[in-house]
Parts: structure tokens; C-alpha cells; sequence
């Protein structure tokens, strides 16, 4: 059994992503607006950059090597790693992606609404951001072109392009199904249909954003967000309490189906070809890139003023937890290594990489990020704002 990345990310994805922006808290999203966009956006680039430095530094200065299996003698042997600047790059971008699902989980929306709404806000912000970025990469490599100091305004200028195409998709199918409701009264006579309804729009707006080349998950978490501010009011009684039921019922099955999914397919990929150094010099990336790309990046702008007048800033302890919360590396990331072309030399062992790191911190830091909560905040008594000088 193998992982297909098109199931995944046209049938399972798309109700976990829907779900988080028709049912997220969007008066504490919307008042930690900045914040979410560092962590997001500005941190996600941050930690792709220094992802792809750290890798390259140590590839090229160190005599990595990789273990390949050969079929006709049914062995093992031990060859030079050999991946290029431009296959760590792809690699790096898929990285970037986080998954913070079990952190969220722990956290209590009403004792710590700042964490939970930064959190959450990050994690799906972080996802589009990555799977853009990713798409960015792809495109700019299979364009034959080598990557340059001169690279970087043209790979900016295609992700604020895809960006910005995907927010307009996104929000025209959220108008449509407002005014289809607000128009059309019949389409209310049933809850279940109201439901049906959103998500089908919801999920045209995903499918045309991917058929004309941008990103599907952008069009969705937009229009997700939009429908639950507008076309959510034109519902019937029944058909609000309803909708939020069911999205949220769908989005559990999908995340649980990932996973599951995920673990059996893990063995099926045991004759390709890994690197157990190039693993471990990713996972020293991820920590030092997470921990720049937050705590690093918070303070450097408290040195700006950043929150001076805010009664409400950001501690310490709540920046801890946002950077372990981010070192999970979640399905999406091993989702994109599957959209990487054959004809890149090094997939199969990006695949086994990326699996690996995957499984790891998603158990590893997966199930310790409730002790690390328990620790910094405590089980039961609301957080206390703390302010940061």
C-alpha cells in the first residue's frame, strides 16, 4: 500500500481545511491578526531559509552518505549522498509545512485565548503559506532555472501572484453561496442541505483555484471564513447548529483517516534509498529554524518597539510553546512529496526523509507537547498575562 496524493489532497484535505476556517474563533483570530501573519508568513520564510542553509552548510562540508538497496542482489550498500542544491530546496519548502493540531487540542479557548487563537491561526496560515511556497519551488525548477541571489524576486513575485489569485477565488465562491441563500429561501428548507450546499461551493472554489494553477487551500480557508461570516446568517435555525456539527465531524474522520492512512503506508517504501545523517541534520534545521523563525523573530522586533503599548504581549513561556508546537511536521508535508516529479533524481530518498521526520515528530513531539503545556501554564488555573520587557 502506498500514500496517494490524490486522495489526499482532493478528498481528505479539503474537509479538514474547510472546517478550520467555517469554525475557528474569528473575533480572537482577527484581534491577533498581526501576530498570526509573523508566525504564518514571516516565520515560515524565515525557517525555509534557514532550513535550506543549514542542509546545504552541512551537505557540502561534511562526507554524507546514503544507504541504497539493490534488488537483484537483495542488499544494502552504502554510496556518497548525492542530492543537488535544487532537490534540497524542494525538500526544505516541504518542510516548512507544520501541524498543530495536537497542540490545539490542549489548549483551552477560553483560559488562554491569545495561545490558542496565535496557534491555531499559525497552523493553518502556515500550511497555504508552505504549500505555495512549494508550489513556487516546483514551478521555478521544472522551468529549468538555477537558484541565484537573482532568483528571489522572481520566485516573491510568483507566490504574491498565486497568493493573491487564490484569495480572489476564494472569496467569489464565498459571495456566490451568500447570496444563494439570502436569494434563494428553498435552499433552507432542509439543514442538511444548507450544508451540503456551502461545501460544494466551498469545495468548487478549492478545485477551480487548482485547475487554474494556484492554491486550492487558499481559495478554501477563505472561502470557509467568509461563508461563516455571511452565509452562515442567511441559514436556517437548524442549519447553523447543523453546519458546524458536521464540518467538524467530517474534519475529525479526515485527520483521523491521515494518519491511519500514513502508518500503514510507511513500510511500503522500505527499499528506497535514506540517509540517516541527512535526517539528523534536518532535525537540528528544524529546531533552530523553528525557534528564529519564533522567539527569535518576536524579540528581534520587541527590540523594535513591537508590542510596547499592547497590555497583552506575547511572554515568553507562550513563545516557548508556539515553537514546540510547530516542530510537527504533519501529512501535508509528506502529501507534497508525492506532487515532486519523477523525473527529479532524488525523490525516493526525499520521500524516505520526509516520511521519517513525519513519524517522528509526530509522535515524539506530538504526544509530549501536553506535558511541555502542563509545565508552563498548568493543568487548571487560567493563564495570567505576563508582560514581556
Amino acid at each position: 500500500m502506498t500514500f496517494n496524493g490524490e486522495l489526499f489532497f482532493y478528498f481528505v484535505l479539503p474537509p479538514i481545511v474547510f472546517a478550520a476556517g467555517f469554525n475557528m474563533y474569528r473575533k480572537r483570530f482577527f484581534e491577533n491578526f498581526t501576530n498570526v501573519l509573523l508566525f504564518g508568513i514571516v516565520g515560515t520564510f524565515i525557517a525555509f531559509g534557514m532550513y535550506t542553509l543549514i542542509t546545504i552548510i552541512f551537505t557540502r562540508n561534511l562526507n554524507m552518505t546514503q544507504n541504497v538497496y539493490n534488488e537483484e542482489t537483495e542488499e544494502w550498500s552504502t554510496i556518497p549522498l548525492d542530492i543537488s542544491t535544487e532537490e534540497i530546496i524542494i525538500m526544505c519548502s516541504l518542510l516548512c509545512s507544520s501541524d498543530v493540531i495536537a497542540a490545539v487540542s490542549l489548549l483551552n479557548p477560553k483560559k488562554q485565548p491569545k495561545l490558542f487563537s496565535v496557534v491555531f491561526g499559525e497552523g493553518i496560515v502556515n500550511d497555504a503559506v508552505a504549500i505555495i511556497l512549494f508550489n513556487t519551488v516546483v514551478k521555478f525548477t521544472s522551468a529549468g532555472k538555477t537558484f541565484s541571489g537573482k532568483s528571489v524576486p522572481g520566485v516573491a513575485g510568483d507566490f504574491v501572484m498565486l497568493l493573491a489569485m487564490s484569495l480572489v477565488i476564494g472569496l467569489l465562491f464565498g459571495i456566490i453561496c451568500a447570496l444563494t441563500f439570502k436569494w434563494l429561501r428553498v435552499c433552507t428548507k432542509s439543514s442538511i442541505m444548507e450544508s451540503v450546499l456551502i461545501f460544494i461551493y466551498a469545495y468548487l472554489s478549492y478545485i477551480v483555484s487548482e485547475m487554474v494553477g494556484f492554491s486550492g487551500i487558499i481559495s478554501l480557508l477563505t472561502s470557509g471564513i467568509f461563508m461563516a461570516s455571511y452565509a452562515w446568517y442567511n441559514l436556517s435555525l437548524g442549519g447553523r447548529m447543523g453546519s458546524n456539527v458536521i464540518f467538524s465531524f467530517l474534519a475529525f474522520l479526515a485527520e483521523g483517516f491521515v494518519f491511519s492512512y500514513l502508518g500503514l503506508t510507511f513500510f511500503s517504501y522500505k527499499s528506497f534509498p535514506w540517509s540517516y545523517q541527512l535526517i539528523l541534520v534536518l532535525m537540528l534545521a528544524i529546531l533552530i529554524g523553528r525557534a528564529v523563525g519564533s522567539i527569535g523573530l518576536i524579540y528581534t522586533l520587541k527590540l523594535c518597539c513591537y508590542e510596547r503599548d499592547n497590555p497583552n504581549r506575547l511572554t515568553f513561556k507562550e513563545l516557548i510553546f508556539i515553537w514546540y508546537a510547530g516542530m510537527i511536521r504533519g501529512a501535508i508535508a509528506f502529501g507534497l512529496v508525492l506532487r515532486i516529479d519523477e523525473s527529479v533524481p532524488a525523490k525516493k530518498l526525499i520521500t524516505t526523509t520526509c516520511l521519517t521526520l513525519v513519524v517522528f515528530t509526530t509522535i515524539a513531539f506530538g504526544s509530549t507537547v501536553g506535558v511541555l503545556g502542563s509545565c508552563l501554564f498548568g493543568d487548571d488555573e487560567p493563564k495570567k498575562e505576563v508582560k514581556v520587557e
